[in-house]
């Protein structure tokens, strides 16, 4: 809590199974919320790649990806080539997320932090959100 850090987080599921999560500090300070989730969608986007390859292998074709961010700001920064010049400062490496989304390898949406299942890493999990869970394995 003292290292000013945020925290990089993610799920992902496959016919509403979940088969990876991370949740994990970033090496990094952000100077902004908007940085930290950027990086976070940055990293998200690769564990998507590293995903499709590896269920290509088992002849699983993924044609589609959606990656969804409850930061509006993020959506806006990651869909636009324009460099803000209070985005200056993130580093090259993670503005790749672009071009996935410009091939159409990727699609960025968004959802609102209440039906954000990552939120469940970071945040203390209410009763309302344990029994939403509970609810999607009944199925």
């Amino acid at each position: 809590m003292d290292g000013r850090k945020s925290t990089t987080c993610y799920i992902f599921t496959l016919d509403g199974t979940t088969i990876s999560w991370k949740s994990k500090l970033q090496g990094r300070v952000s100077l902004s919320t908007t940085e930290a989730e950027y990086v976070t969608i940055s990293k998200a986007a690769e564990e998507i790649i590293w995903l499709k390859n590896n269920l290509t292998e088992f002849g699983k074709q993924q044609d589609d990806s959606s990656l969804f961010s409850n930061n509006q700001s993020v959506i806006f920064l990651a869909k636009n080539q324009i460099l803000y010049s209070k985005c200056k400062h993130i580093e090259l490496k993670y503005h790749f997320i672009r071009n996935l989304i410009n091939d159409g390898d990727l699609f960025l949406l968004k959802i609102s932090g209440a039906k954000s299942s990552a939120n469940m890493l970071t945040k203390t999990i209410t009763t309302t959100k344990l029994r939403l869970c509970n609810a999607s394995t009944d199925l």
